[in-house]
This record gives C-alpha cells, sequence and structure tokens, in this order.
C-alpha cells in the first residue's frame, strides 16, 4: 500500500517524448502553479487517487486529504496515514495498530507531495504545453506534459486552473505501469497548523507497534 501511495500526494501520456524540450509556454504555467502555492500558506486539500496496475490489469480508488506545511505534511487515506517532518516519515497501518519509522527518499518524498511535483520540473527534466482543456468539473485548465529525466517516473501530466493558477490533477506515469490519477477536490489555504501535526503521536495510538527501519 505504501508502493501505491507513492504513486501520493505529488505529487504523466504514457510516451516520453524524446523530442520534448523545456518549452517556454509550459514553464511560464507550471511558474504560476508553484508561485501558487508558495503563496498560499498551510494547505489543507482534498483528494481522490485512483490506482491503475498496467500489468495486472487491476485499480482501486479511493479519497483522502493531505495538509501541507513547507515540505511538511500529513496525508489521511481509509488505511493508512503519513506524516513527515521535513526529515522522518512515520506510516501508520490502521488494521494492523503498526508504524513503519523511516527517512525517506527525495523521490519518494516527491511522489507524496503535490508542492514537490513542482520541483521535478525544474531539474533534470524535459516539459510541453498541451493546451487548454475543460476538466471534470468544466473549468478551464491549462495542461502540461513533464518528462523527468532520472528515476521511476517517466512522464507527469497536470492540468492547472486558470483562474488561480492551482494544480486540479495530476497523472503520474511509472516505469513498472503503475499509473496515479490524482483529483484535487478541493483546497483550503492560509491554514495555520502546529510542528506537532507532521510528527506520529504514540499517545494517541498506545498499543501500536513501532517499526524502525532507519
Amino acid at each position: 500500500m505504501k508502493r501505491i501511495i507513492i504513486t501520493l500526494i505529488a505529487c504523466i501520456g504514457f510516451f516520453t517524448f524524446a523530442t520534448a524540450q523545456k518549452d517556454a509556454k509550459a514553464r511560464e504555467i507550471l511558474d504560476k502553479s508553484s508561485a501558487a502555492l508558495s503563496q498560499a500558506g498551510d494547505i489543507y486539500a482534498y483528494f481522490t487517487l485512483n490506482i491503475k496496475d498496467g500489468i495486472n490489469k487491476t485499480s482501486q480508488s479511493f479519497d483522502g486529504t493531505i495538509q501541507m506545511r513547507g515540505n511538511k505534511f500529513k496525508i489521511d487515506t481509509p488505511d493508512q496515514n503519513f506524516y513527515f517532518d521535513g526529515k522522518t516519515q512515520w506510516v501508520y497501518q490502521k488494521s494492523y495498530e503498526e508504524v513503519n519509522i523511516s527517512e525517506p527518499t527525495g523521490e519518494e518524498i516527491q511522489a507524496l507531495n503535490p508542492k514537490s511535483i513542482f520541483s521535478i520540473y525544474k531539474k533534470d527534466s524535459n516539459y510541453k504545453y498541451v493546451g487548454t482543456k475543460t476538466d471534470i468539473k468544466m473549468r478551464k485548465v491549462h495542461e502540461v506534459n513533464i518528462f523527468p529525466q532520472n528515476g521511476e517516473i517517466t512522464q507527469i501530466t497536470v492540468q492547472i486552473n486558470d483562474t488561480d493558477h492551482f494544480p486540479v490533477m495530476f497523472h503520474i506515469f511509472y516505469k513498472n505501469k503503475i499509473e496515479n490519477i490524482i483529483y484535487i477536490n478541493k483546497y483550503q489555504t492560509g491554514q495555520n497548523f502546529s510542528d506537532n501535526l507532521f510528527v506520529f503521536d504514540k499517545k494517541q495510538h498506545p498499543n501500536v507497534e513501532i517499526i524502525d527501519l532507519r
């Protein structure tokens, strides 16, 4: 399940275009969206994640929430809660009353935190502006394809709201034929979260088993 979420927060047509370059229009749209997220303060977002396994021909879908403050986040899903304080990650398995502690890689964090998706295009990636479309909520959006040159992600398609420049959909493709489609259903910006929110509190789960993987 952790691998499935890492498909989260943030967080791509399946074909990687070898000829794709750094499209100026795509960069303009991505820069505006990155700035909008940075200026939004602490964010509470509601999302729906659809997961497709191209090898096993299976799919699943569930709703969740994510709370973000800088590079910190907390993700709540029906089966698991994720906590990340900027260095350490706690994954709470609800049905097993178990929490795994680790220090995730940069790529793992990029896959979980939607804000981190916007650091990908600034590094070793090409990107291409697809054009304007109407999304599932009948809003005008700009669609951009991002093609990371390294790692397990082969392509990210992102749709960005024309009005407020917030991302509303991510379609992420992995080398292992997994696809994640993340719809951001609602944003609440300007929140004021405590740092304690992003750390697993064992006092609230006195019977939990701790598995330290660091």
